[in-house]
């Protein structure tokens, strides 16, 4: 700007936009060419040469003190933390909050700057204090995940504390960073900070290798009840209307596990419970801590088994339990001492507090309280290792609510996380479970159903191999050896391969290469019976787009005709093809079931004469559903004909065992519509009724108190089955009436966990009146449990007009639109109304995108999982694909929701006439 422009151009001087007018005025290059051509006499004027000269040094100057360009994730090891000390003044009704923050760092390389992590905040004033020095710190703007300080002197290699004074805003949209919420009349302060989301509260280094004790101290209104990791530590007034809370040091945490929470909260004792006797409370919000009743009353024997299992004591100081009122892409939080669940997860009202309810919230309970020890105790190194901490959870739930209430079928629950994982994995899209985390966008989609329910189901298949004990063993070894520290997959198969040596490698085998293991068996009998088994990548039947070539080290087991024992038969299969000796086989044996006990991840597939001579198998409940499971998966990924998964189900469908009867219903109900014209969905409601029919009117719409849990699971999935594509008139019409009277409060059946399978069932065939009564209630009601399932019953019309009428429902003021999204999820779910929840997308993205929190923009390409034609797929391909790509993740949903189109339509043009045959020859 000290240089003037020569006469004639059309600027008087240069700006920060350059100079308009001067040739090449504009490049990068500009200082240096502009001392060529013509211009040269007339700038080398002595006052001119002399000023031209001062910018130059300036210039020059600027760029040797440029800041350095921010890393893309990890922050290097040159400047490490070693304690928080972090004060926030938190006003919930308050758009902005104020904090200090001090950190005690270990500088390990001389430098006089670097960076931290920050996001959104407003960084006022550092000053780092290095032995007798305080150095002020300039405040150098990085992206949006950090910023830098500068020293005016080389900072010398030893310990320093660096001092912050910031403020931020909270998040009044998303759930993450430090975010605040209104319950009926209240205003409360929430905090979730997993992955990366503590650098919206706090200066800090936000990376989970850095695990260092953190003193919290927030100052609050005096009414109001402030809650952390710790107890609190002191307290004291500040002013007229202030209070100052400062908690006990937490043990090493790293900053995604540290935790608070503001407001006017009900605070429900929970008494003590563990070897330490470990204090137990609820935090509600205001006038609803009775609804916490079921998690007093269940929490304290959850945690029993806990301690049982792992053989140490809950290692942190205390466990509450704090709900928040509506959560986004997460309903539960494993936040050392202070748990966090969404509202409809642990509070329910006595006539909500149904069996359903009941194994949710222990479910979840148990995953995040194993986390205390898994996750929390010991840490992953990085976010590659994510995986073990989540699926570890996801299996230590399930194992734990098994013990505690053996009841309940965990059975069903294994199968269904099994055949989740596999609906991914089978893609060649899908990702392995331990993924290299480089960028955000790798990040954003580690939190899926390969790393919980394809790391859970794994485990289900080692901890069977090894043996219980041995296998709980090892667990136990690993935690033994980095408490309180840090931890890798490879400590943790070193902890286990003390009881098996090949376990690090046929575990790493699964974890560390992508897609599900298919394995081919025929028999022989040629000599002395024997299966001849072959092994590569499962790839849907479609143009391959992935690798078959890829082998894992599967625990492989079978049953077969004439084996004396019980147990299963079980080999190691390390190659791709091997020849297995059936060693109690007389001679040739007329069926062989693979995977009997349902705990391996793999699928298997067979010759018809094998796979018919299972009809004749004697197989246990637990055999049929794994078997009927894996089936449907084949047929629904265009491997197997679906008209033998619709032969099989006829014959399952009679079976006295209830679980087995879901199976066959869970296998009829896998015919996608898109492969039936009008005369076969006809003949395909027919062939239900025939099957299922009587048996549904048995059961009939409520549960009775002497159901077994299996029972209660066949009455969700038949019910809606028979009344939806079965288009049972009878009903159809008790599921209306039902509805009605629910919303109506009178009169009211005792539903329990019917009650959304009612509701939906009702909408799918239902009129303007039960629409209107559903969203009357949305809006009159307190609880969000109810408003959920209300919000699913709207998304599941299949009247175009009332579809609509719910969908535009998203878009109103009326609701809150984190709650009402979930009409246009459910819609996305149906086959009947993917098309049109889709195209309703595309009209109002814009909308939708500013209106919904910042992670719909990646998840919305996943609403297109149920198209099936090839005009639907042309049309979501063009609208999303570049869109999908500016939101992190959104490349890999976009992309796996394009494939599952793609099967779909491979489904119809290889699947489609099998089944309209079957169907009318079975009339």
């Amino acid at each position: 700007k000290l240089l003037k422009c020569h006469p004639g151009t059309s600027c008087s001087g240069i700006t920060d936009s350059g100079c308009a007018g001067v040739p090449g005025a504009n490049s990068p290059d500009f200082p240096f060419t502009i001392l060529h051509g013509s211009l040269m006499k007339r700038l080398f004027h002595t006052r001119t040469a002399i000023l031209f000269a001062a910018f130059l040094m300036v210039f020059l100057a600027q760029l040797a003190m440029a800041a350095p360009v921010p890393p893309v994730m990890r922050l290097g090891e040159a400047v490490k933390p070693l304690a928080y000390d972090a004060e926030l003044t938190i006003v919930p009704d308050a758009e902005t909050f104020e904090g200090r923050m001090a950190i005690d760092i270990d500088i390990a390389q001389s430098r006089d700057f670097f960076w931290i992590n920050a996001t959104g905040l407003d960084i006022r004033h550092a000053v780092l204090v290095a032995g007798e020095r305080s150095l002020p710190a300039e405040i150098v703007p990085g992206n949006a995940d950090f910023v830098g300080f500068r020293f005016p002197a080389v900072l010398p290699v030893g310990k320093a504390r660096l001092t912050i004074d910031y403020s931020g805003r909270f998040s009044i949209n998303d759930t993450r960073g430090l975010f605040r919420q209104k319950d009926g009349a209240e205003w409360y302060a929430f905090s979730q900070f997993e992955p990366l989301n503590a650098r919206r509260a706090f200066p800090c280094f936000d990376e989970p290798h850095w695990k260092t004790p953190w003193t919290l101290t927030l100052t609050v209104r005096r009414e109001h009840v402030a809650v952390a990791n710790m107890p609190v530590a002191t307290e004291e007034n500040i002013g007229t209307d202030m209070k100052r809370v400062r908690f006990a040091a937490t043990p090493p945490l790293p900053s995604y596990l540290v935790a608070l929470g503001v407001g006017p909260f009900d605070v429900v004792e929970g008494g003590v419970a563990g070897r330490n006797n470990t204090t137990l409370r609820y935090i509600t919000p205001k006038g609803r801590g009775a609804e916490a009743r079921y998690a007093v009353k269940t929490t304290p024997a959850l945690l029993n088994l806990l301690e049982d299992y792992f053989g140490r004591p809950y290692p942190f100081a205390k466990i509450d339990s704090m709900v928040i009122p509506v959560t986004v892409n997460f309903g539960a939080m494993e936040n050392v001492g202070l748990i966090t669940y969404r509202s409809n997860i642990l509070l329910a009202s006595p006539e909500r507090e149904d069996e359903r309810f009941q194994q949710r919230y222990a479910s979840i309970a148990a995953h995040e309280m194993a986390h205390q020890w898994f996750g929390d105790l010991v840490t992953m190194a990085w976010w590659n290792d994510l995986w073990l901490n989540e699926s570890f959870a996801t299996w230590m739930a399930r194992k734990t609510v098994e013990r505690f209430n053996p009841a309940w079928n965990a059975q069903e629950q294994r199968e269904s996380e099994r055949h989740k994982a596999m609906q991914t994995d089978r893609l060649a899209s899908t990702r392995q479970v331990r993924q290299p985390i480089a960028s955000r966008d790798d990040l954003a989609n580690a939190f899926d159903s390969i790393t919980y329910d394809k790391g859970g189901a794994v485990l289900t298949m080692f901890e069977t191999w090894l043996g219980e004990t041995r296998f709980r063993d090892g667990v136990r070894r690993y935690l033994d050896r980095h408490a309180f520290g840090n931890a890798t997959a490879e400590d943790f198969f070193a902890a286990l391969s003390e009881s098996e040596p090949a376990f690090a490698t046929a575990f790493s085998s699964f974890v560390e290469q992508a897609g599900v293991p298919h394995i081919a068996l025929a028999l022989d009998c040629s000599g002395a019976p024997a299966l001849r088994v072959h092994q590569e990548r499962f790839l849907p039947g479609m143009p391959p787009t992935g690798t078959a070539q890829q082998q894992w080290m599967v625990p492989y087991c079978v049953r077969y005709a004439g084996q004396k024992s019980d147990k299963p038969y079980c080999v190691m299969l390390s190659g791709k093809q091997a020849s297995l000796p059936l060693p109690e086989a007389t001679s040739c044996p007329a069926w062989v079931l693979p995977n009997p006990s349902g705990s391996g991840y793999f699928l298997s597939s067979m010759a018809p004469a094998l796979l018919n001579g299972l009809s004749h198998a004697s197989l246990n409940a637990s055999e049929a559903v794994a078997l009927s499971g894996d089936m449907t998966m084949l047929a629904y990924s265009a491997a197997l004909p679906q008209d033998q998964v619709l032969r099989m189900a006829a014959r399952l469908a009679a079976d006295a065992r209830p679980e087995v009867a879901k199976a066959a219903a869970d296998a009829a109900a896998s015919v996608h519509p898109a492969m039936l014209g009008k005369k076969e969905r006809i003949r395909l409601a027919r062939w239900l009724s025939r099957h299922f029919g009587k048996r549904a009117k048995a059961l009939g719409w409520l549960p009775q108190e002497a159901d077994s849990d299996a029972t209660r699971a066949l009455r969700v999935a038949l019910l809606p089955l028979l009344a939806e594509t079965g288009a049972d008139p009878v009903l159809r019409v008790e599921a209306k009436r039902h509805a009605m009277q629910w919303l109506g409060r009178k009169n009211a059946p005792k539903l329990g966990g019917m009650l959304r399978p009612v509701l939906q069932s009702a909408a799918y065939s239902g009129d303007q009146a039960l629409f209107d009564a559903l969203v009357t209630a949305a809006a009159t009601s307190r609880e969000s449990g109810d408003r959920n399932v209300i919000f699913h019953a709207l998304g599941s019309f299949t009247s175009p007009a009332l579809l609509q009428q719910s969908m535009n429902l998203a878009l109103s003021d009326r609701f809150d639109p984190r709650e009402a999204v979930t009409i246009l999820r459910t819609a996305s779910e149906s086959p009947e109304n993917a098309q049109a929840v889709n195209q309703f997308v595309r009209q109002h993205y814009d909308a939708l995108l500013a209106r919904l929190p910042e992670d719909y923009g990646a998840l919305l390409p996943k609403w297109g999982n149920m198209l099936c034609s090839r005009s639907e797929r042309d049309t979501f391909d063009s609208f999303h694909r570049q869109r999908a790509a500016l939101h992190p993740g959104g490349t890999r949903n976009f992309l796996q929701a394009l494939e599952t189109i793609d099967l779909c339509l491979a489904n119809r043009r290889m699947q489609g006439g099998k089944v309209k045959r079957y169907l009318a020859a079975s009339r």
